[in-house]
């Protein structure tokens, strides 16, 4: 990425010419193969997206008025390292899943969702809300088990959260 000065370069003496020609050939390669690589990786970028909503409030709004029936609580699937537990809050509906430790029983889980669902009224905003507690040390793959199984029942709407371990080791009501 050199010039070239004509005339052989004898000391620099008044008069003689300063043209010289930049080699774009290097720069027209480089920019191709940076477009090649930006096109190539952009499409890998769609396959592994998930599409997320956040809905933020006007803080000039006034307030929504109050409903005659207070809102139902999201279903919450809460994984720890000996038990899904399925549950909404506020209700004395919980059912347990688990056949040991790191080992997870989904079928109950799906029939746990289905029979939290089936109370809930079609045209009520959570039935499509579900939350999905892990506690810490629990392997990523049981927490997109469970956003899979939530996702396959209508439960489009998920907010994944965690925390430190339960202190309790046995799976409550036990």
């Amino acid at each position: 990425m050199g010039g070239a000065l004509p005339g052989g370069g004898g000391g620099g003496g008044r008069g003689k010419g300063q043209n010289f020609e930049l080699n774009l050939v290097p720069f027209i390669d480089l920019l191709s193969v940076n477009i090649t690589f930006l096109l190539v990786t952009a499409v890998w970028l769609q396959m592994s997206s998930l599409d997320t909503e956040q809905s933020i409030q006007d803080p000039n709004a006034p307030p929504p008025p109050p409903t005659e029936k207070p809102p139902t609580p999201p279903l919450t699937i809460h994984i720890t390292a000996d038990y899904v537990e399925v549950f909404r809050a506020y209700e004395n509906k919980t059912v347990v899943a688990s056949t040991g430790p790191d080992m997870y029983d989904w079928g109950q889980v799906v029939v746990a969702i289905e029979a939290i669902q089936k109370d809930v009224d079609d045209t009520d905003p959570s039935k499509a809300q579900a939350t999905i507690i892990t506690d810490d040390g629990i392997a990523y793959k049981h927490m997109i088990k469970a956003l899979d199984v939530s996702r396959d029942h209508g439960l489009t709407k998920t907010l994944l959260g965690g925390g430190p371990a339960a202190t309790a080791t046995a799976a409550p009501g036990k």
